[in-house]
């Protein structure tokens, strides 16, 4: 516990701590570089020193001293004279000109001591060279004349000497006091740089774990999964994947809110690897909202899996407790086994999710389910689909046929239900449903819906053409189509065909309208405001609850087929049904029984005061073309029975 308080104390004034330590290492690189270009400022002028030049000059006057003495006893001598008299000429420039000459500038007078004897040498040549004999006299002057200058050349030379060995000292104790600095800046430079160093690499190591596992409960994540799979699948040894989805964990999120939904993942993830990764030396992971996944290492056969796979469904069999709060959530599993089911990670994730979501279809509290390739078939069969669909509606390949909904007292037809249908060019004819299904999962639910609408109200428009006042058409929406303005969508649409507002009615199952009251509950009133009658379809099959249907302003109640099969034979759904008929009316209401197939249901849900019916016994789905004469036969079919 200290530990962790120190490790987050340090995290939060690391920033704090970084910048002092940035500045002493750039500070120390500074000064370090500064004293080394100090240090070889001195070694260079330490360089080309002009002490051995000056009494090379000293050693020259005398050689050409000599050679003046030899060429006055031997005037053979004079080219040997003429040749030690260029050397010494050649001495000059390198002490007047260069580094030699900004040295010297610093001896008092040996600058100009060096030019005037320079100049007095110069003065010899026109005598050594000009002349073809050199006089004894001209010999002894130049002698005499040099004398002094000799002398002063040593004297300076010494002088010279002095001064630069005094420099010298003096830039040796300058240079060691540098090297003394410079070993502490050195020392300072590798602290800091090793300090430096190590936080780059703790960071790295920090930013590598954190890329790699989820901050809120600190497991690994699907960067770390997807990496952990590719390298379980590399050793070829067998293992399963678990993908977990959490029923019920966004009931408590709303309810409790988000804080409480982020303790409770906290306590999930405590339990997994408490129970699980320790035990059965399993890998947790967590993929993201309320989705986990649990590598379950050396799988050999179903019954190595299913041991993890009842001991993940037993701990969701007690409920959580966080603070005063408990809870029950449930969990899905789906289960895939490599190399069983597939070879590389990808495939392995996919078929574990299609597992997860039959687990959920086959029990929507808990279940779990190991994935089998009919299952891939399913799959493969729904994405073909979702691609057709696609091409379908912009395509036009589906179509809409409507079924009459007739008055059970005098069989005249009260209005049309547009039913959607695709015959797909491989399956064959779709169920509607299924279409539903596929365009809410992958989102075309709203742009389908919009197609139908449309459709309807072009139908309903090409009728009014040929002289046929339709009656009203009820098109059924898809769960999602609620978060759109419906009403706004059907009038715009009949308003663009030239149509009055009440031809396009709605119907909706019991589940939507639970997420409609649940979501949006102004929805309905709207609709109603807006003249769009309302029916809740395949009544008794969903959610809703008698309260509910008390707050819900719909003016029709389709009860489901289900009920009405049995009633001319079971007493039970007889009653049922005669009591739903009488709240729906006490409720205000229109009722509609829905798959009648024979005349004893329809006689008897007649003596029932069912007001609607709708079944083969009447008619089956019809063409649009076909609908206006089906409505003038059963009027006339109605007038003749009058008669």
């Amino acid at each position: 516990m200290l530990h962790k308080e120190f490790k987050n104390r340090f995290n939060r004034h690391k920033s704090i701590l970084l910048l002092p330590i940035v500045l002493i290492f750039f500070i120390s690189a500074i000064v370090s570089f500064v004293q080394l270009r100090q240090s070889l400022s001195i070694l260079e002028q330490r360089y080309g020193t002009s002490v051995w030049s000056m009494f090379q000059l000293g050693v020259e006057l005398h050689r050409f001293d000599d050679a003046l003495g030899i060429y006055h006893s031997d005037p053979a001598a004079l080219k040997q004279l003429q040749q030690r008299y260029d050397i010494l000429w050649s001495r000059f420039p390198i002490l007047l000109e260069g580094v030699d000459a900004k040295h010297l500038g610093k001896v008092n007078g040996a600058t100009s001591l060096l030019n005037n004897t320079f100049n007095t040498v110069k003065s010899f040549e026109s005598h050594l060279f000009d002349s073809p004999l050199v006089t004894p006299e001209q010999i002894a002057n130049m002698q005499s004349v040099l004398r002094p200058y000799t002398e002063a050349i040593n004297k300076l030379s010494l002088e010279n000497y002095h001064y630069n060995n005094q420099s010298f000292n003096r830039d040796d104790r300058k240079i060691a006091s540098l090297q003394e600095q410079l070993i502490l800046l050195i020392i300072g430079l590798s602290i800091s740089g090793s300090i430096l160093l190590w936080m780059v690499l703790r960071e790295s190591k920090l930013n590598r774990y954190q890329a790699e596992h989820d901050s809120l409960t600190h497991l690994p994540n699907r960067v770390y999964l997807k990496k952990s799979l590719s390298s379980h699948c590399e050793k070829s040894d067998s293992f399963a994947l678990h993908l977990i989805d959490l029923n019920g964990f966004k009931d408590v999120n709303d309810t409790l809110g988000h804080h409480i939904g982020d303790i409770l993942l906290q306590s999930v993830s405590s339990r997994l690897i408490d129970r699980i990764d320790r035990e059965y030396g399993c890998i947790t992971t967590r993929l993201g909202g309320d989705e986990f996944a649990i590598i379950q290492p050396s799988t050999h056969n179903e019954h190595d899996l299913k041991k993890v796979t009842d001991q993940i469904l037993s701990l969701f069999e007690d409920k959580f407790h966080i603070g005063e709060q408990s809870c029950f959530i449930g969990v899905s599993i789906g289960s895939a086994i490599y190399p069983k089911h597939a070879t590389e990670a990808g495939s392995l994730l996919t078929r574990a999710d299609i597992a997860m979501y039959k687990a959920k279809e086959l029990s929507p509290i808990s279940g779990s389910a190991l994935f089998d390739f009919k299952m891939d078939a399913k799959i493969h069969r729904r994405q073909e689909l979702h691609r057709d669909l696609r091409e379908a509606i912009i395509n036009e390949k589906l179509y809409l046929v409507y079924q009459p909904i007739v008055s059970l007292e005098d069989e005249n037809v009260a209005y049309f239900e547009a039913l959607l249908r695709w015959n797909h060019e491989i399956h064959g004819p779709i169920p509607p449903q299924e279409i539903i299904e596929i365009a809410e999962h992958y989102g075309l639910a709203n742009k389908l819906g919009c197609w139908i609408i449309d459709q309807t109200c072009q139908q309903i428009a090409l009728w009014k053409a040929s002289d046929f006042n339709s009656l009203p058409v009820s098109v059924n929406i898809s769960p999602s189509m609620h978060r759109l303005d419906l009403a706004m969508i059907i009038n715009k649409s009949l308003e663009s065909y030239g149509l009055p507002k009440g031809l396009i009615w709605i119907e909706v199952t019991e589940d939507t309208t639970m997420q409609i009251l649940k979501e949006t509950q102004e929805v309905i009133p709207t609709l109603n405001q807006e003249g769009i009658s309302i029916a809740l379809d395949d009544f008794g099959t969903g959610l809703s609850s008698l309260s509910h249907l008390q707050q819900l302003p719909v003016q029709t109640l389709k009860i489901d087929r289900s009920f009405i099969r049995h009633i001319p034979t079971d007493k039970v759904s007889s009653r049922l049904v005669k009591n739903i008929i009488g709240i729906g009316h006490d409720l205000g209401m229109k009722v509609v029984a829905e798959g009648i197939e024979d005349l004893a249901a329809a006689r008897l849900l007649a003596s029932y005061q069912c007001d609607l019916g709708q079944g083969y016994l009447f008619s089956k789905p019809l063409h649009p073309n076909r609908i206006p004469d089906f409505c003038r036969d059963q009027k006339e079919k109605c007038s003749n029975s009058i008669a």
